[in-house]
């Protein structure tokens, strides 16, 4: 307890001066630049390091001795697998829904029996 006491709040300080300058990035590039694609990885690279920066810092992660120090690294690897291979996994399935919606499906059909009320003798079919 006494050697929290003796920390400074100079080190909460920059951490946060860095946090708030990491969202002014963000606004930043997010309504003045437009990076096209790589929009969303930078914000979400931008993100990750807002994370890593609060989990160290403010949750006394960088304190930690040993195991406790470890589990955020960890924790970022085992989520970024799952993560791949969900996305592995969803780009080399065949495509499961209707390739051109609904109507490639419907029978091309003559046009002057589109417009023929059900159970009318001009309908398709035949009937």
């Amino acid at each position: 307890m006494a050697r929290s006491a003796e920390k400074s709040a100079w080190g909460y300080v920059g951490v946060w001066t860095v946090l708030a300058a990491l969202s002014v990035v963000t606004w930043w590039l997010g309504t003045k630049l437009n990076l096209g694609p790589w929009s969303l990885p930078v914000a979400l690279l931008i993100a990750v390091a807002k994370t890593v920066l609060v989990a160290m810092f403010f949750m006394h992660l960088v304190e930690q001795p040993g195991a406790r120090r470890v589990a955020l690294p960890v924790s970022a690897l085992f989520m970024g697998l799952l993560l791949g291979g969900v996305l592995l996994d969803a780009m080399t399935r065949e495509r499961m829904a209707r390739p051109d919606g609904p109507k490639a499906l419907e029978p091309v059909r003559p046009g002057s029996t589109r417009t023929a009320p059900p159970g009318s003798p001009t309908r398709w079919m035949g009937h």
